[in-house]
Parts: C-alpha cells; sequence; structure tokens
C-alpha cells in the first residue's frame, strides 16, 4: 500500500491559489522539485521535523503469491491487506498521526522516508520501544532499529530483529498493542493480517537459480564472489558466510547469531537486499562495502581488495530484484480501494460491525488521500465526486451501526454502482491532477516556497 501522507487542508488551499500560482513558473529540474516536505495528518501530534513518507509518484512494487498465480485475493487476505493499512487499529499518538503498518512497511517494503526526531536514528529507522507511542512500553533506552522489509516474510522466521517471536501472529499483536497501545485486534483481524503478510514474495531476480546459485546473468566478479562466499574462515570457526545466509534457504538459517554489532540478532535475508540499505540491524553499514569490511575486521578474514570488491558483486547479484518500483497513479490507488471495499460484502452478511467500521474508516483515508490530488479550484467537480464516494462508505457504516444490515448492503451496492459509473470521469481529469508528473513536480516546488517562506527565507528559483 502507497506510505499515508495526508496533507493540511489549509496548505492545499494554499497551494490551489496564490502559492500555485508561483509554483506553475517553478522548473521542474530545480532543486525545490526534489523537495520532501514534513508529512503529518491535520491532528498529528508528533514532534517537529517529523515525516511520514515522501510524496512521490512510485511505490515499491508488491507481489503477492494469489496474483502471481493468477487468482483473486480471497475474503481474508483482501481483509488483512485493509487493516495493515487501517490507522484505527493503533492507538493514542499513532492514531492521531495516521500511522498504520503500511506507514512503516510500504507494499511490504521499507519506507525509507519515515523520521521522527527522537525516534529515528536516520530516515527509515524509529525506536519502538519509546514513550511517544506507548509509555507503558518504554524501556528509557535510545535504541532505534532499522524498519525491516517484509518481502518473503513466510520463509525469514522467527520474527522481530531479535528473533524473539517466532509466530507471525504474535509478532503482528505485540506491533498493535505492545508498540503502538492499539486495542486488542480482534482475532478474525489477527489471522488477516498473517494471511496477507504470507502472501509477501521477494522480488523476481534472473541472477539467482535453484538452490540460490548465480545464473549465467551474473558477472565474473559476483561469481569468483560466490565462491568467497562458500570458503570456510578459521575466524569463523571454520564456517562460511554461506553457513549462516544459506542460499538454498533464501540465504538465512533462520537462527540468531552475534556477528559484533551490539547484540544477538536473526540472520537476514539477502534476497531484494539491494532496496533495503543501509544494513544490519541498526544502520550502522551504509552499503556493501561496509558490511564486508566489517566482517573482515570483526572476523580476522584477511580479505584483499579484490576480494572485498568480489564479494560486493556477488551480495549485489543476490539482493537484486526486478523493478523494485511501480508507477502510482488513479488506477493503482483506486484498485486498493475497491480491494479494502470489496470485503465489506462478507463482512456485512457477517453483522460484524467492528470489521465493516474498520473498512469504512480506512477506504474513507484512502479516497480522501485521492482527493487531495486534484487541489486546483477548477477540479472542484472531481473533488465533489470523490466527496460523494467517501460519503457513501459513512452511509454504509450508519446502517450497519443501527443494525439495519439489508440497508448496508444495498449502500454498499450503491456505492459500488456509483463509483463504476464516475469512475471514467475521474480518470479522465487524471492530466489536470497530482498524479501528472510535470504537475507533481510543480506541486513539491511549491510546498519548498511554503516552507522557505514558513523559515523565513527566500523561496529558490
Amino acid at each position: 500500500m502507497p506510505v499515508r501522507h495526508a496533507l493540511a487542508g489549509l496548505l492545499l488551499a494554499a497551494l490551489a491559489t496564490g502559492a500555485a500560482g508561483d509554483a506553475r513558473a517553478a522548473d521542474p529540474g530545480s532543486a525545490g522539485s526534489n523537495f520532501e516536505p514534513e508529512v503529518l495528518s491535520a491532528e498529528a501530534a508528533l514532534p517537529q521535523g517529523s515525516r511520514l513518507g515522501a510524496l512521490t509518484l512510485e511505490q515499491p512494487r508488491q507481489i503477492l503469491t494469489m496474483e502471481r498465480l493468477g487468482e483473486q485475493q480471497n475474503y481474508l487476505v483482501a481483509l488483512g491487506n485493509m487493516a495493515f493499512s487501517a490507522a484505527n487499529l493503533m492507538g493514542g499518538v499513532a492514531r492521531q498521526a495516521g500511522i498504520s503498518c503500511a506507514t512503516c512497511h510500504s507494499s511490504g517494503e521499507i519506507n525509507r522516508a519515515f523520521f521522527i526526531p527522537g525516534l529515528s536514528a536516520h530516515p527509515g529507522s524509529a525506536d519502538v520501544t519509546h514513550r511517544l507511542f506507548n509509555h507503558r512500553a518504554a524501556d528509557g533506552i535510545a535504541n532505534p532499529l532499522d524498519i525491516p522489509s517484509l518481502r518473503g516474510l513466510a520463509a525469514t522466521a522467527p520474527y522481530g530483529r531479535d528473533g524473539r517471536f517466532a509466530s507471525l501472529r504474535e509478532f503482528t499483536r505485540n506491533v498493535i498493542v505492545g508498540e503502538f497501545e492499539g486495542a486488542e485486534p480482534s482475532p478474525l483481524v489477527l489471522d488477516a493480517l498473517v494471511a496477507y503478510q504470507l502472501q509477501f514474495e521477494f522480488l523476481e531476480n534472473d541472477r539467482l537459480g535453484p538452490a540460490g546459485r548465480l545464473t549465467e546473468g551474473a558477472d565474473a566478479a559476483a561469481r569468483r564472489g560466490e565462491q568467497l562466499f562458500r570458503t570456510p574462515h578459521p575466524g569463523m570457526d571454520g564456517m562460511s558466510c554461506a553457513s549462516c545466509h544459506l542460499p538454498s534457504a533464501h540465504f538465512t538459517d533462520n537462527r540468531i547469531h552475534d556477528v559484533g554489532t551490539g547484540g544477538s540478532f536473526v540472520t537476514p535475508t539477502l534476497r531484494n537486499a539491494n532496496s533495503t540499505p543501509p544494513y544490519f540491524h541498526d544502520g550502522r553499514a551504509a552499503d556493501y562495502a561496509a558490511v564486508v569490511a566489517h566482517f573482515d575486521t570483526t572476523f580476522g578474514l584477511g580479505l584483499g581488495d579484490g576480494e572485498a570488491a568480489d564479494l560486493v558483486a556477488y551480495l549485489e547479484a543476490v539482493g537484486h530484484g526486478e523493478e523494485p518500483f511501480e508507477r502510482q497513479d488513479f488506477a493503482f490507488d483506486l484498485r486498493e480501494a475497491l480491494i479494502f471495499a470489496g470485503t465489506l460484502e462478507t463482512s456485512i452478511a457477517d453483522q460484524d460491525v467492528a470489521v465493516v467500521d474498520l473498512t469504512v474508516d480506512t477506504v474513507s483515508r484512502e479516497l480522501r488521500e485521492i482527493r487531495e490530488r486534484w487541489p486546483a479550484a477548477a477540479d472542484r467537480p472531481i473533488r465533489a465526486i470523490l466527496a460523494d464516494w467517501t460519503l457513501g462508505m459513512r452511509r454504509i457504516a450508519l446502517a450497519a451501526g443501527r443494525g439495519d444490515w439489508a440497508a448496508a448492503a444495498e449502500q454498499l451496492a450503491a456505492w459500488q454502482a456509483a463509483v463504476e459509473a464516475e469512475r471514467p470521469l475521474v480518470a479522465a481529469a487524471e492530466p489536470r491532477s497530482l498524479y501528472a508528473p510535470e504537475r507533481h513536480a510543480r506541486h513539491l516546488a511549491a510546498l519548498a516556497g511554503l516552507a522557505a517562506m514558513a523559515e523565513g527565507e527566500p523561496p529558490s528559483r
């Protein structure tokens, strides 16, 4: 799922009027177009300088096992998909800020823009035992961890950087209740979250073949590195890198080891790792070269410069992932909202008020995010359509809340019909929206100008 990044209405209004006028003259290729603004909801109670995500038009590409096999997401997986993006599962500050599982793990991958002063050592990290999100679970120690990728989750147990959870279900529950002070999730929602996460697959890698061996697509340096990776070293008590990062088991042994980084941690998979720097549990290694240097120094491997370079080439081959990103557009965002809303048919039949409410709230947030892509005054008719879709969701929740399940089903059918009829109108307006790359660049330039003015600096030209 996309990173949640709702903008305050006042800011959007400014962009749609005077501020946007300056933006139209801005060069999309200027430094301002690369500005990544603070991303907070209007109600957020996060420290100044916090950023939940970057406003980009790309999202990590996600492969779900069911969809790879040509199947649609079943109810449990789709429900878990929805719950993964549901901020209302969390409690306290996290709920106010609109934080969900998808905030830190966009499409199951790492959100490298996530940063909260006092909790993050660098973007893409967080101290999950800090008092901000759950004072009862605070340990009083500054120990931020890098947000892990969840790709290939079915193959990477135990869970948590230190492997304290053998069960993905218990790990997921602890994130909601222990780390973010959410209420106890229902067994159904927990089952759904687990079912969804177990669908996460690694990205394809044409450089890896059966048993994790390199294919002909790998270059000579990577092949030399493969031999070094499998070579036992006296400094490792006769073990090799491959002893823990088992090539035939997705490059992990699912065990906990102390490799000189300040504790004992689960062996991470190396698959798709090109997308997940920095490395180690605390992000101390900026790149593969730093990882190799750490092992060389810690275990006295005595690597020459050429050998170190070959190992880096091998790690890059193993860590490759084809098409790691995909374009986020209206169709992308609406598809997710429709998958979420599609679970309502079963939830209404089951007369499950809590799940209906959670789904309606999550879909409504998705629709508000889409609506913010049309900030200009001339696009009020498009925003009105999207606002009506949001109101349609609320009518479903109201009917369910009063126990009128027949009316809830009717409202769902009416909502689906309205979306089907009106989506072509919204899609036709996409070139005028912030889904359009040039308009998106001007939007970021405008945000940069507003930020500069707020800090008393002249906007860049």
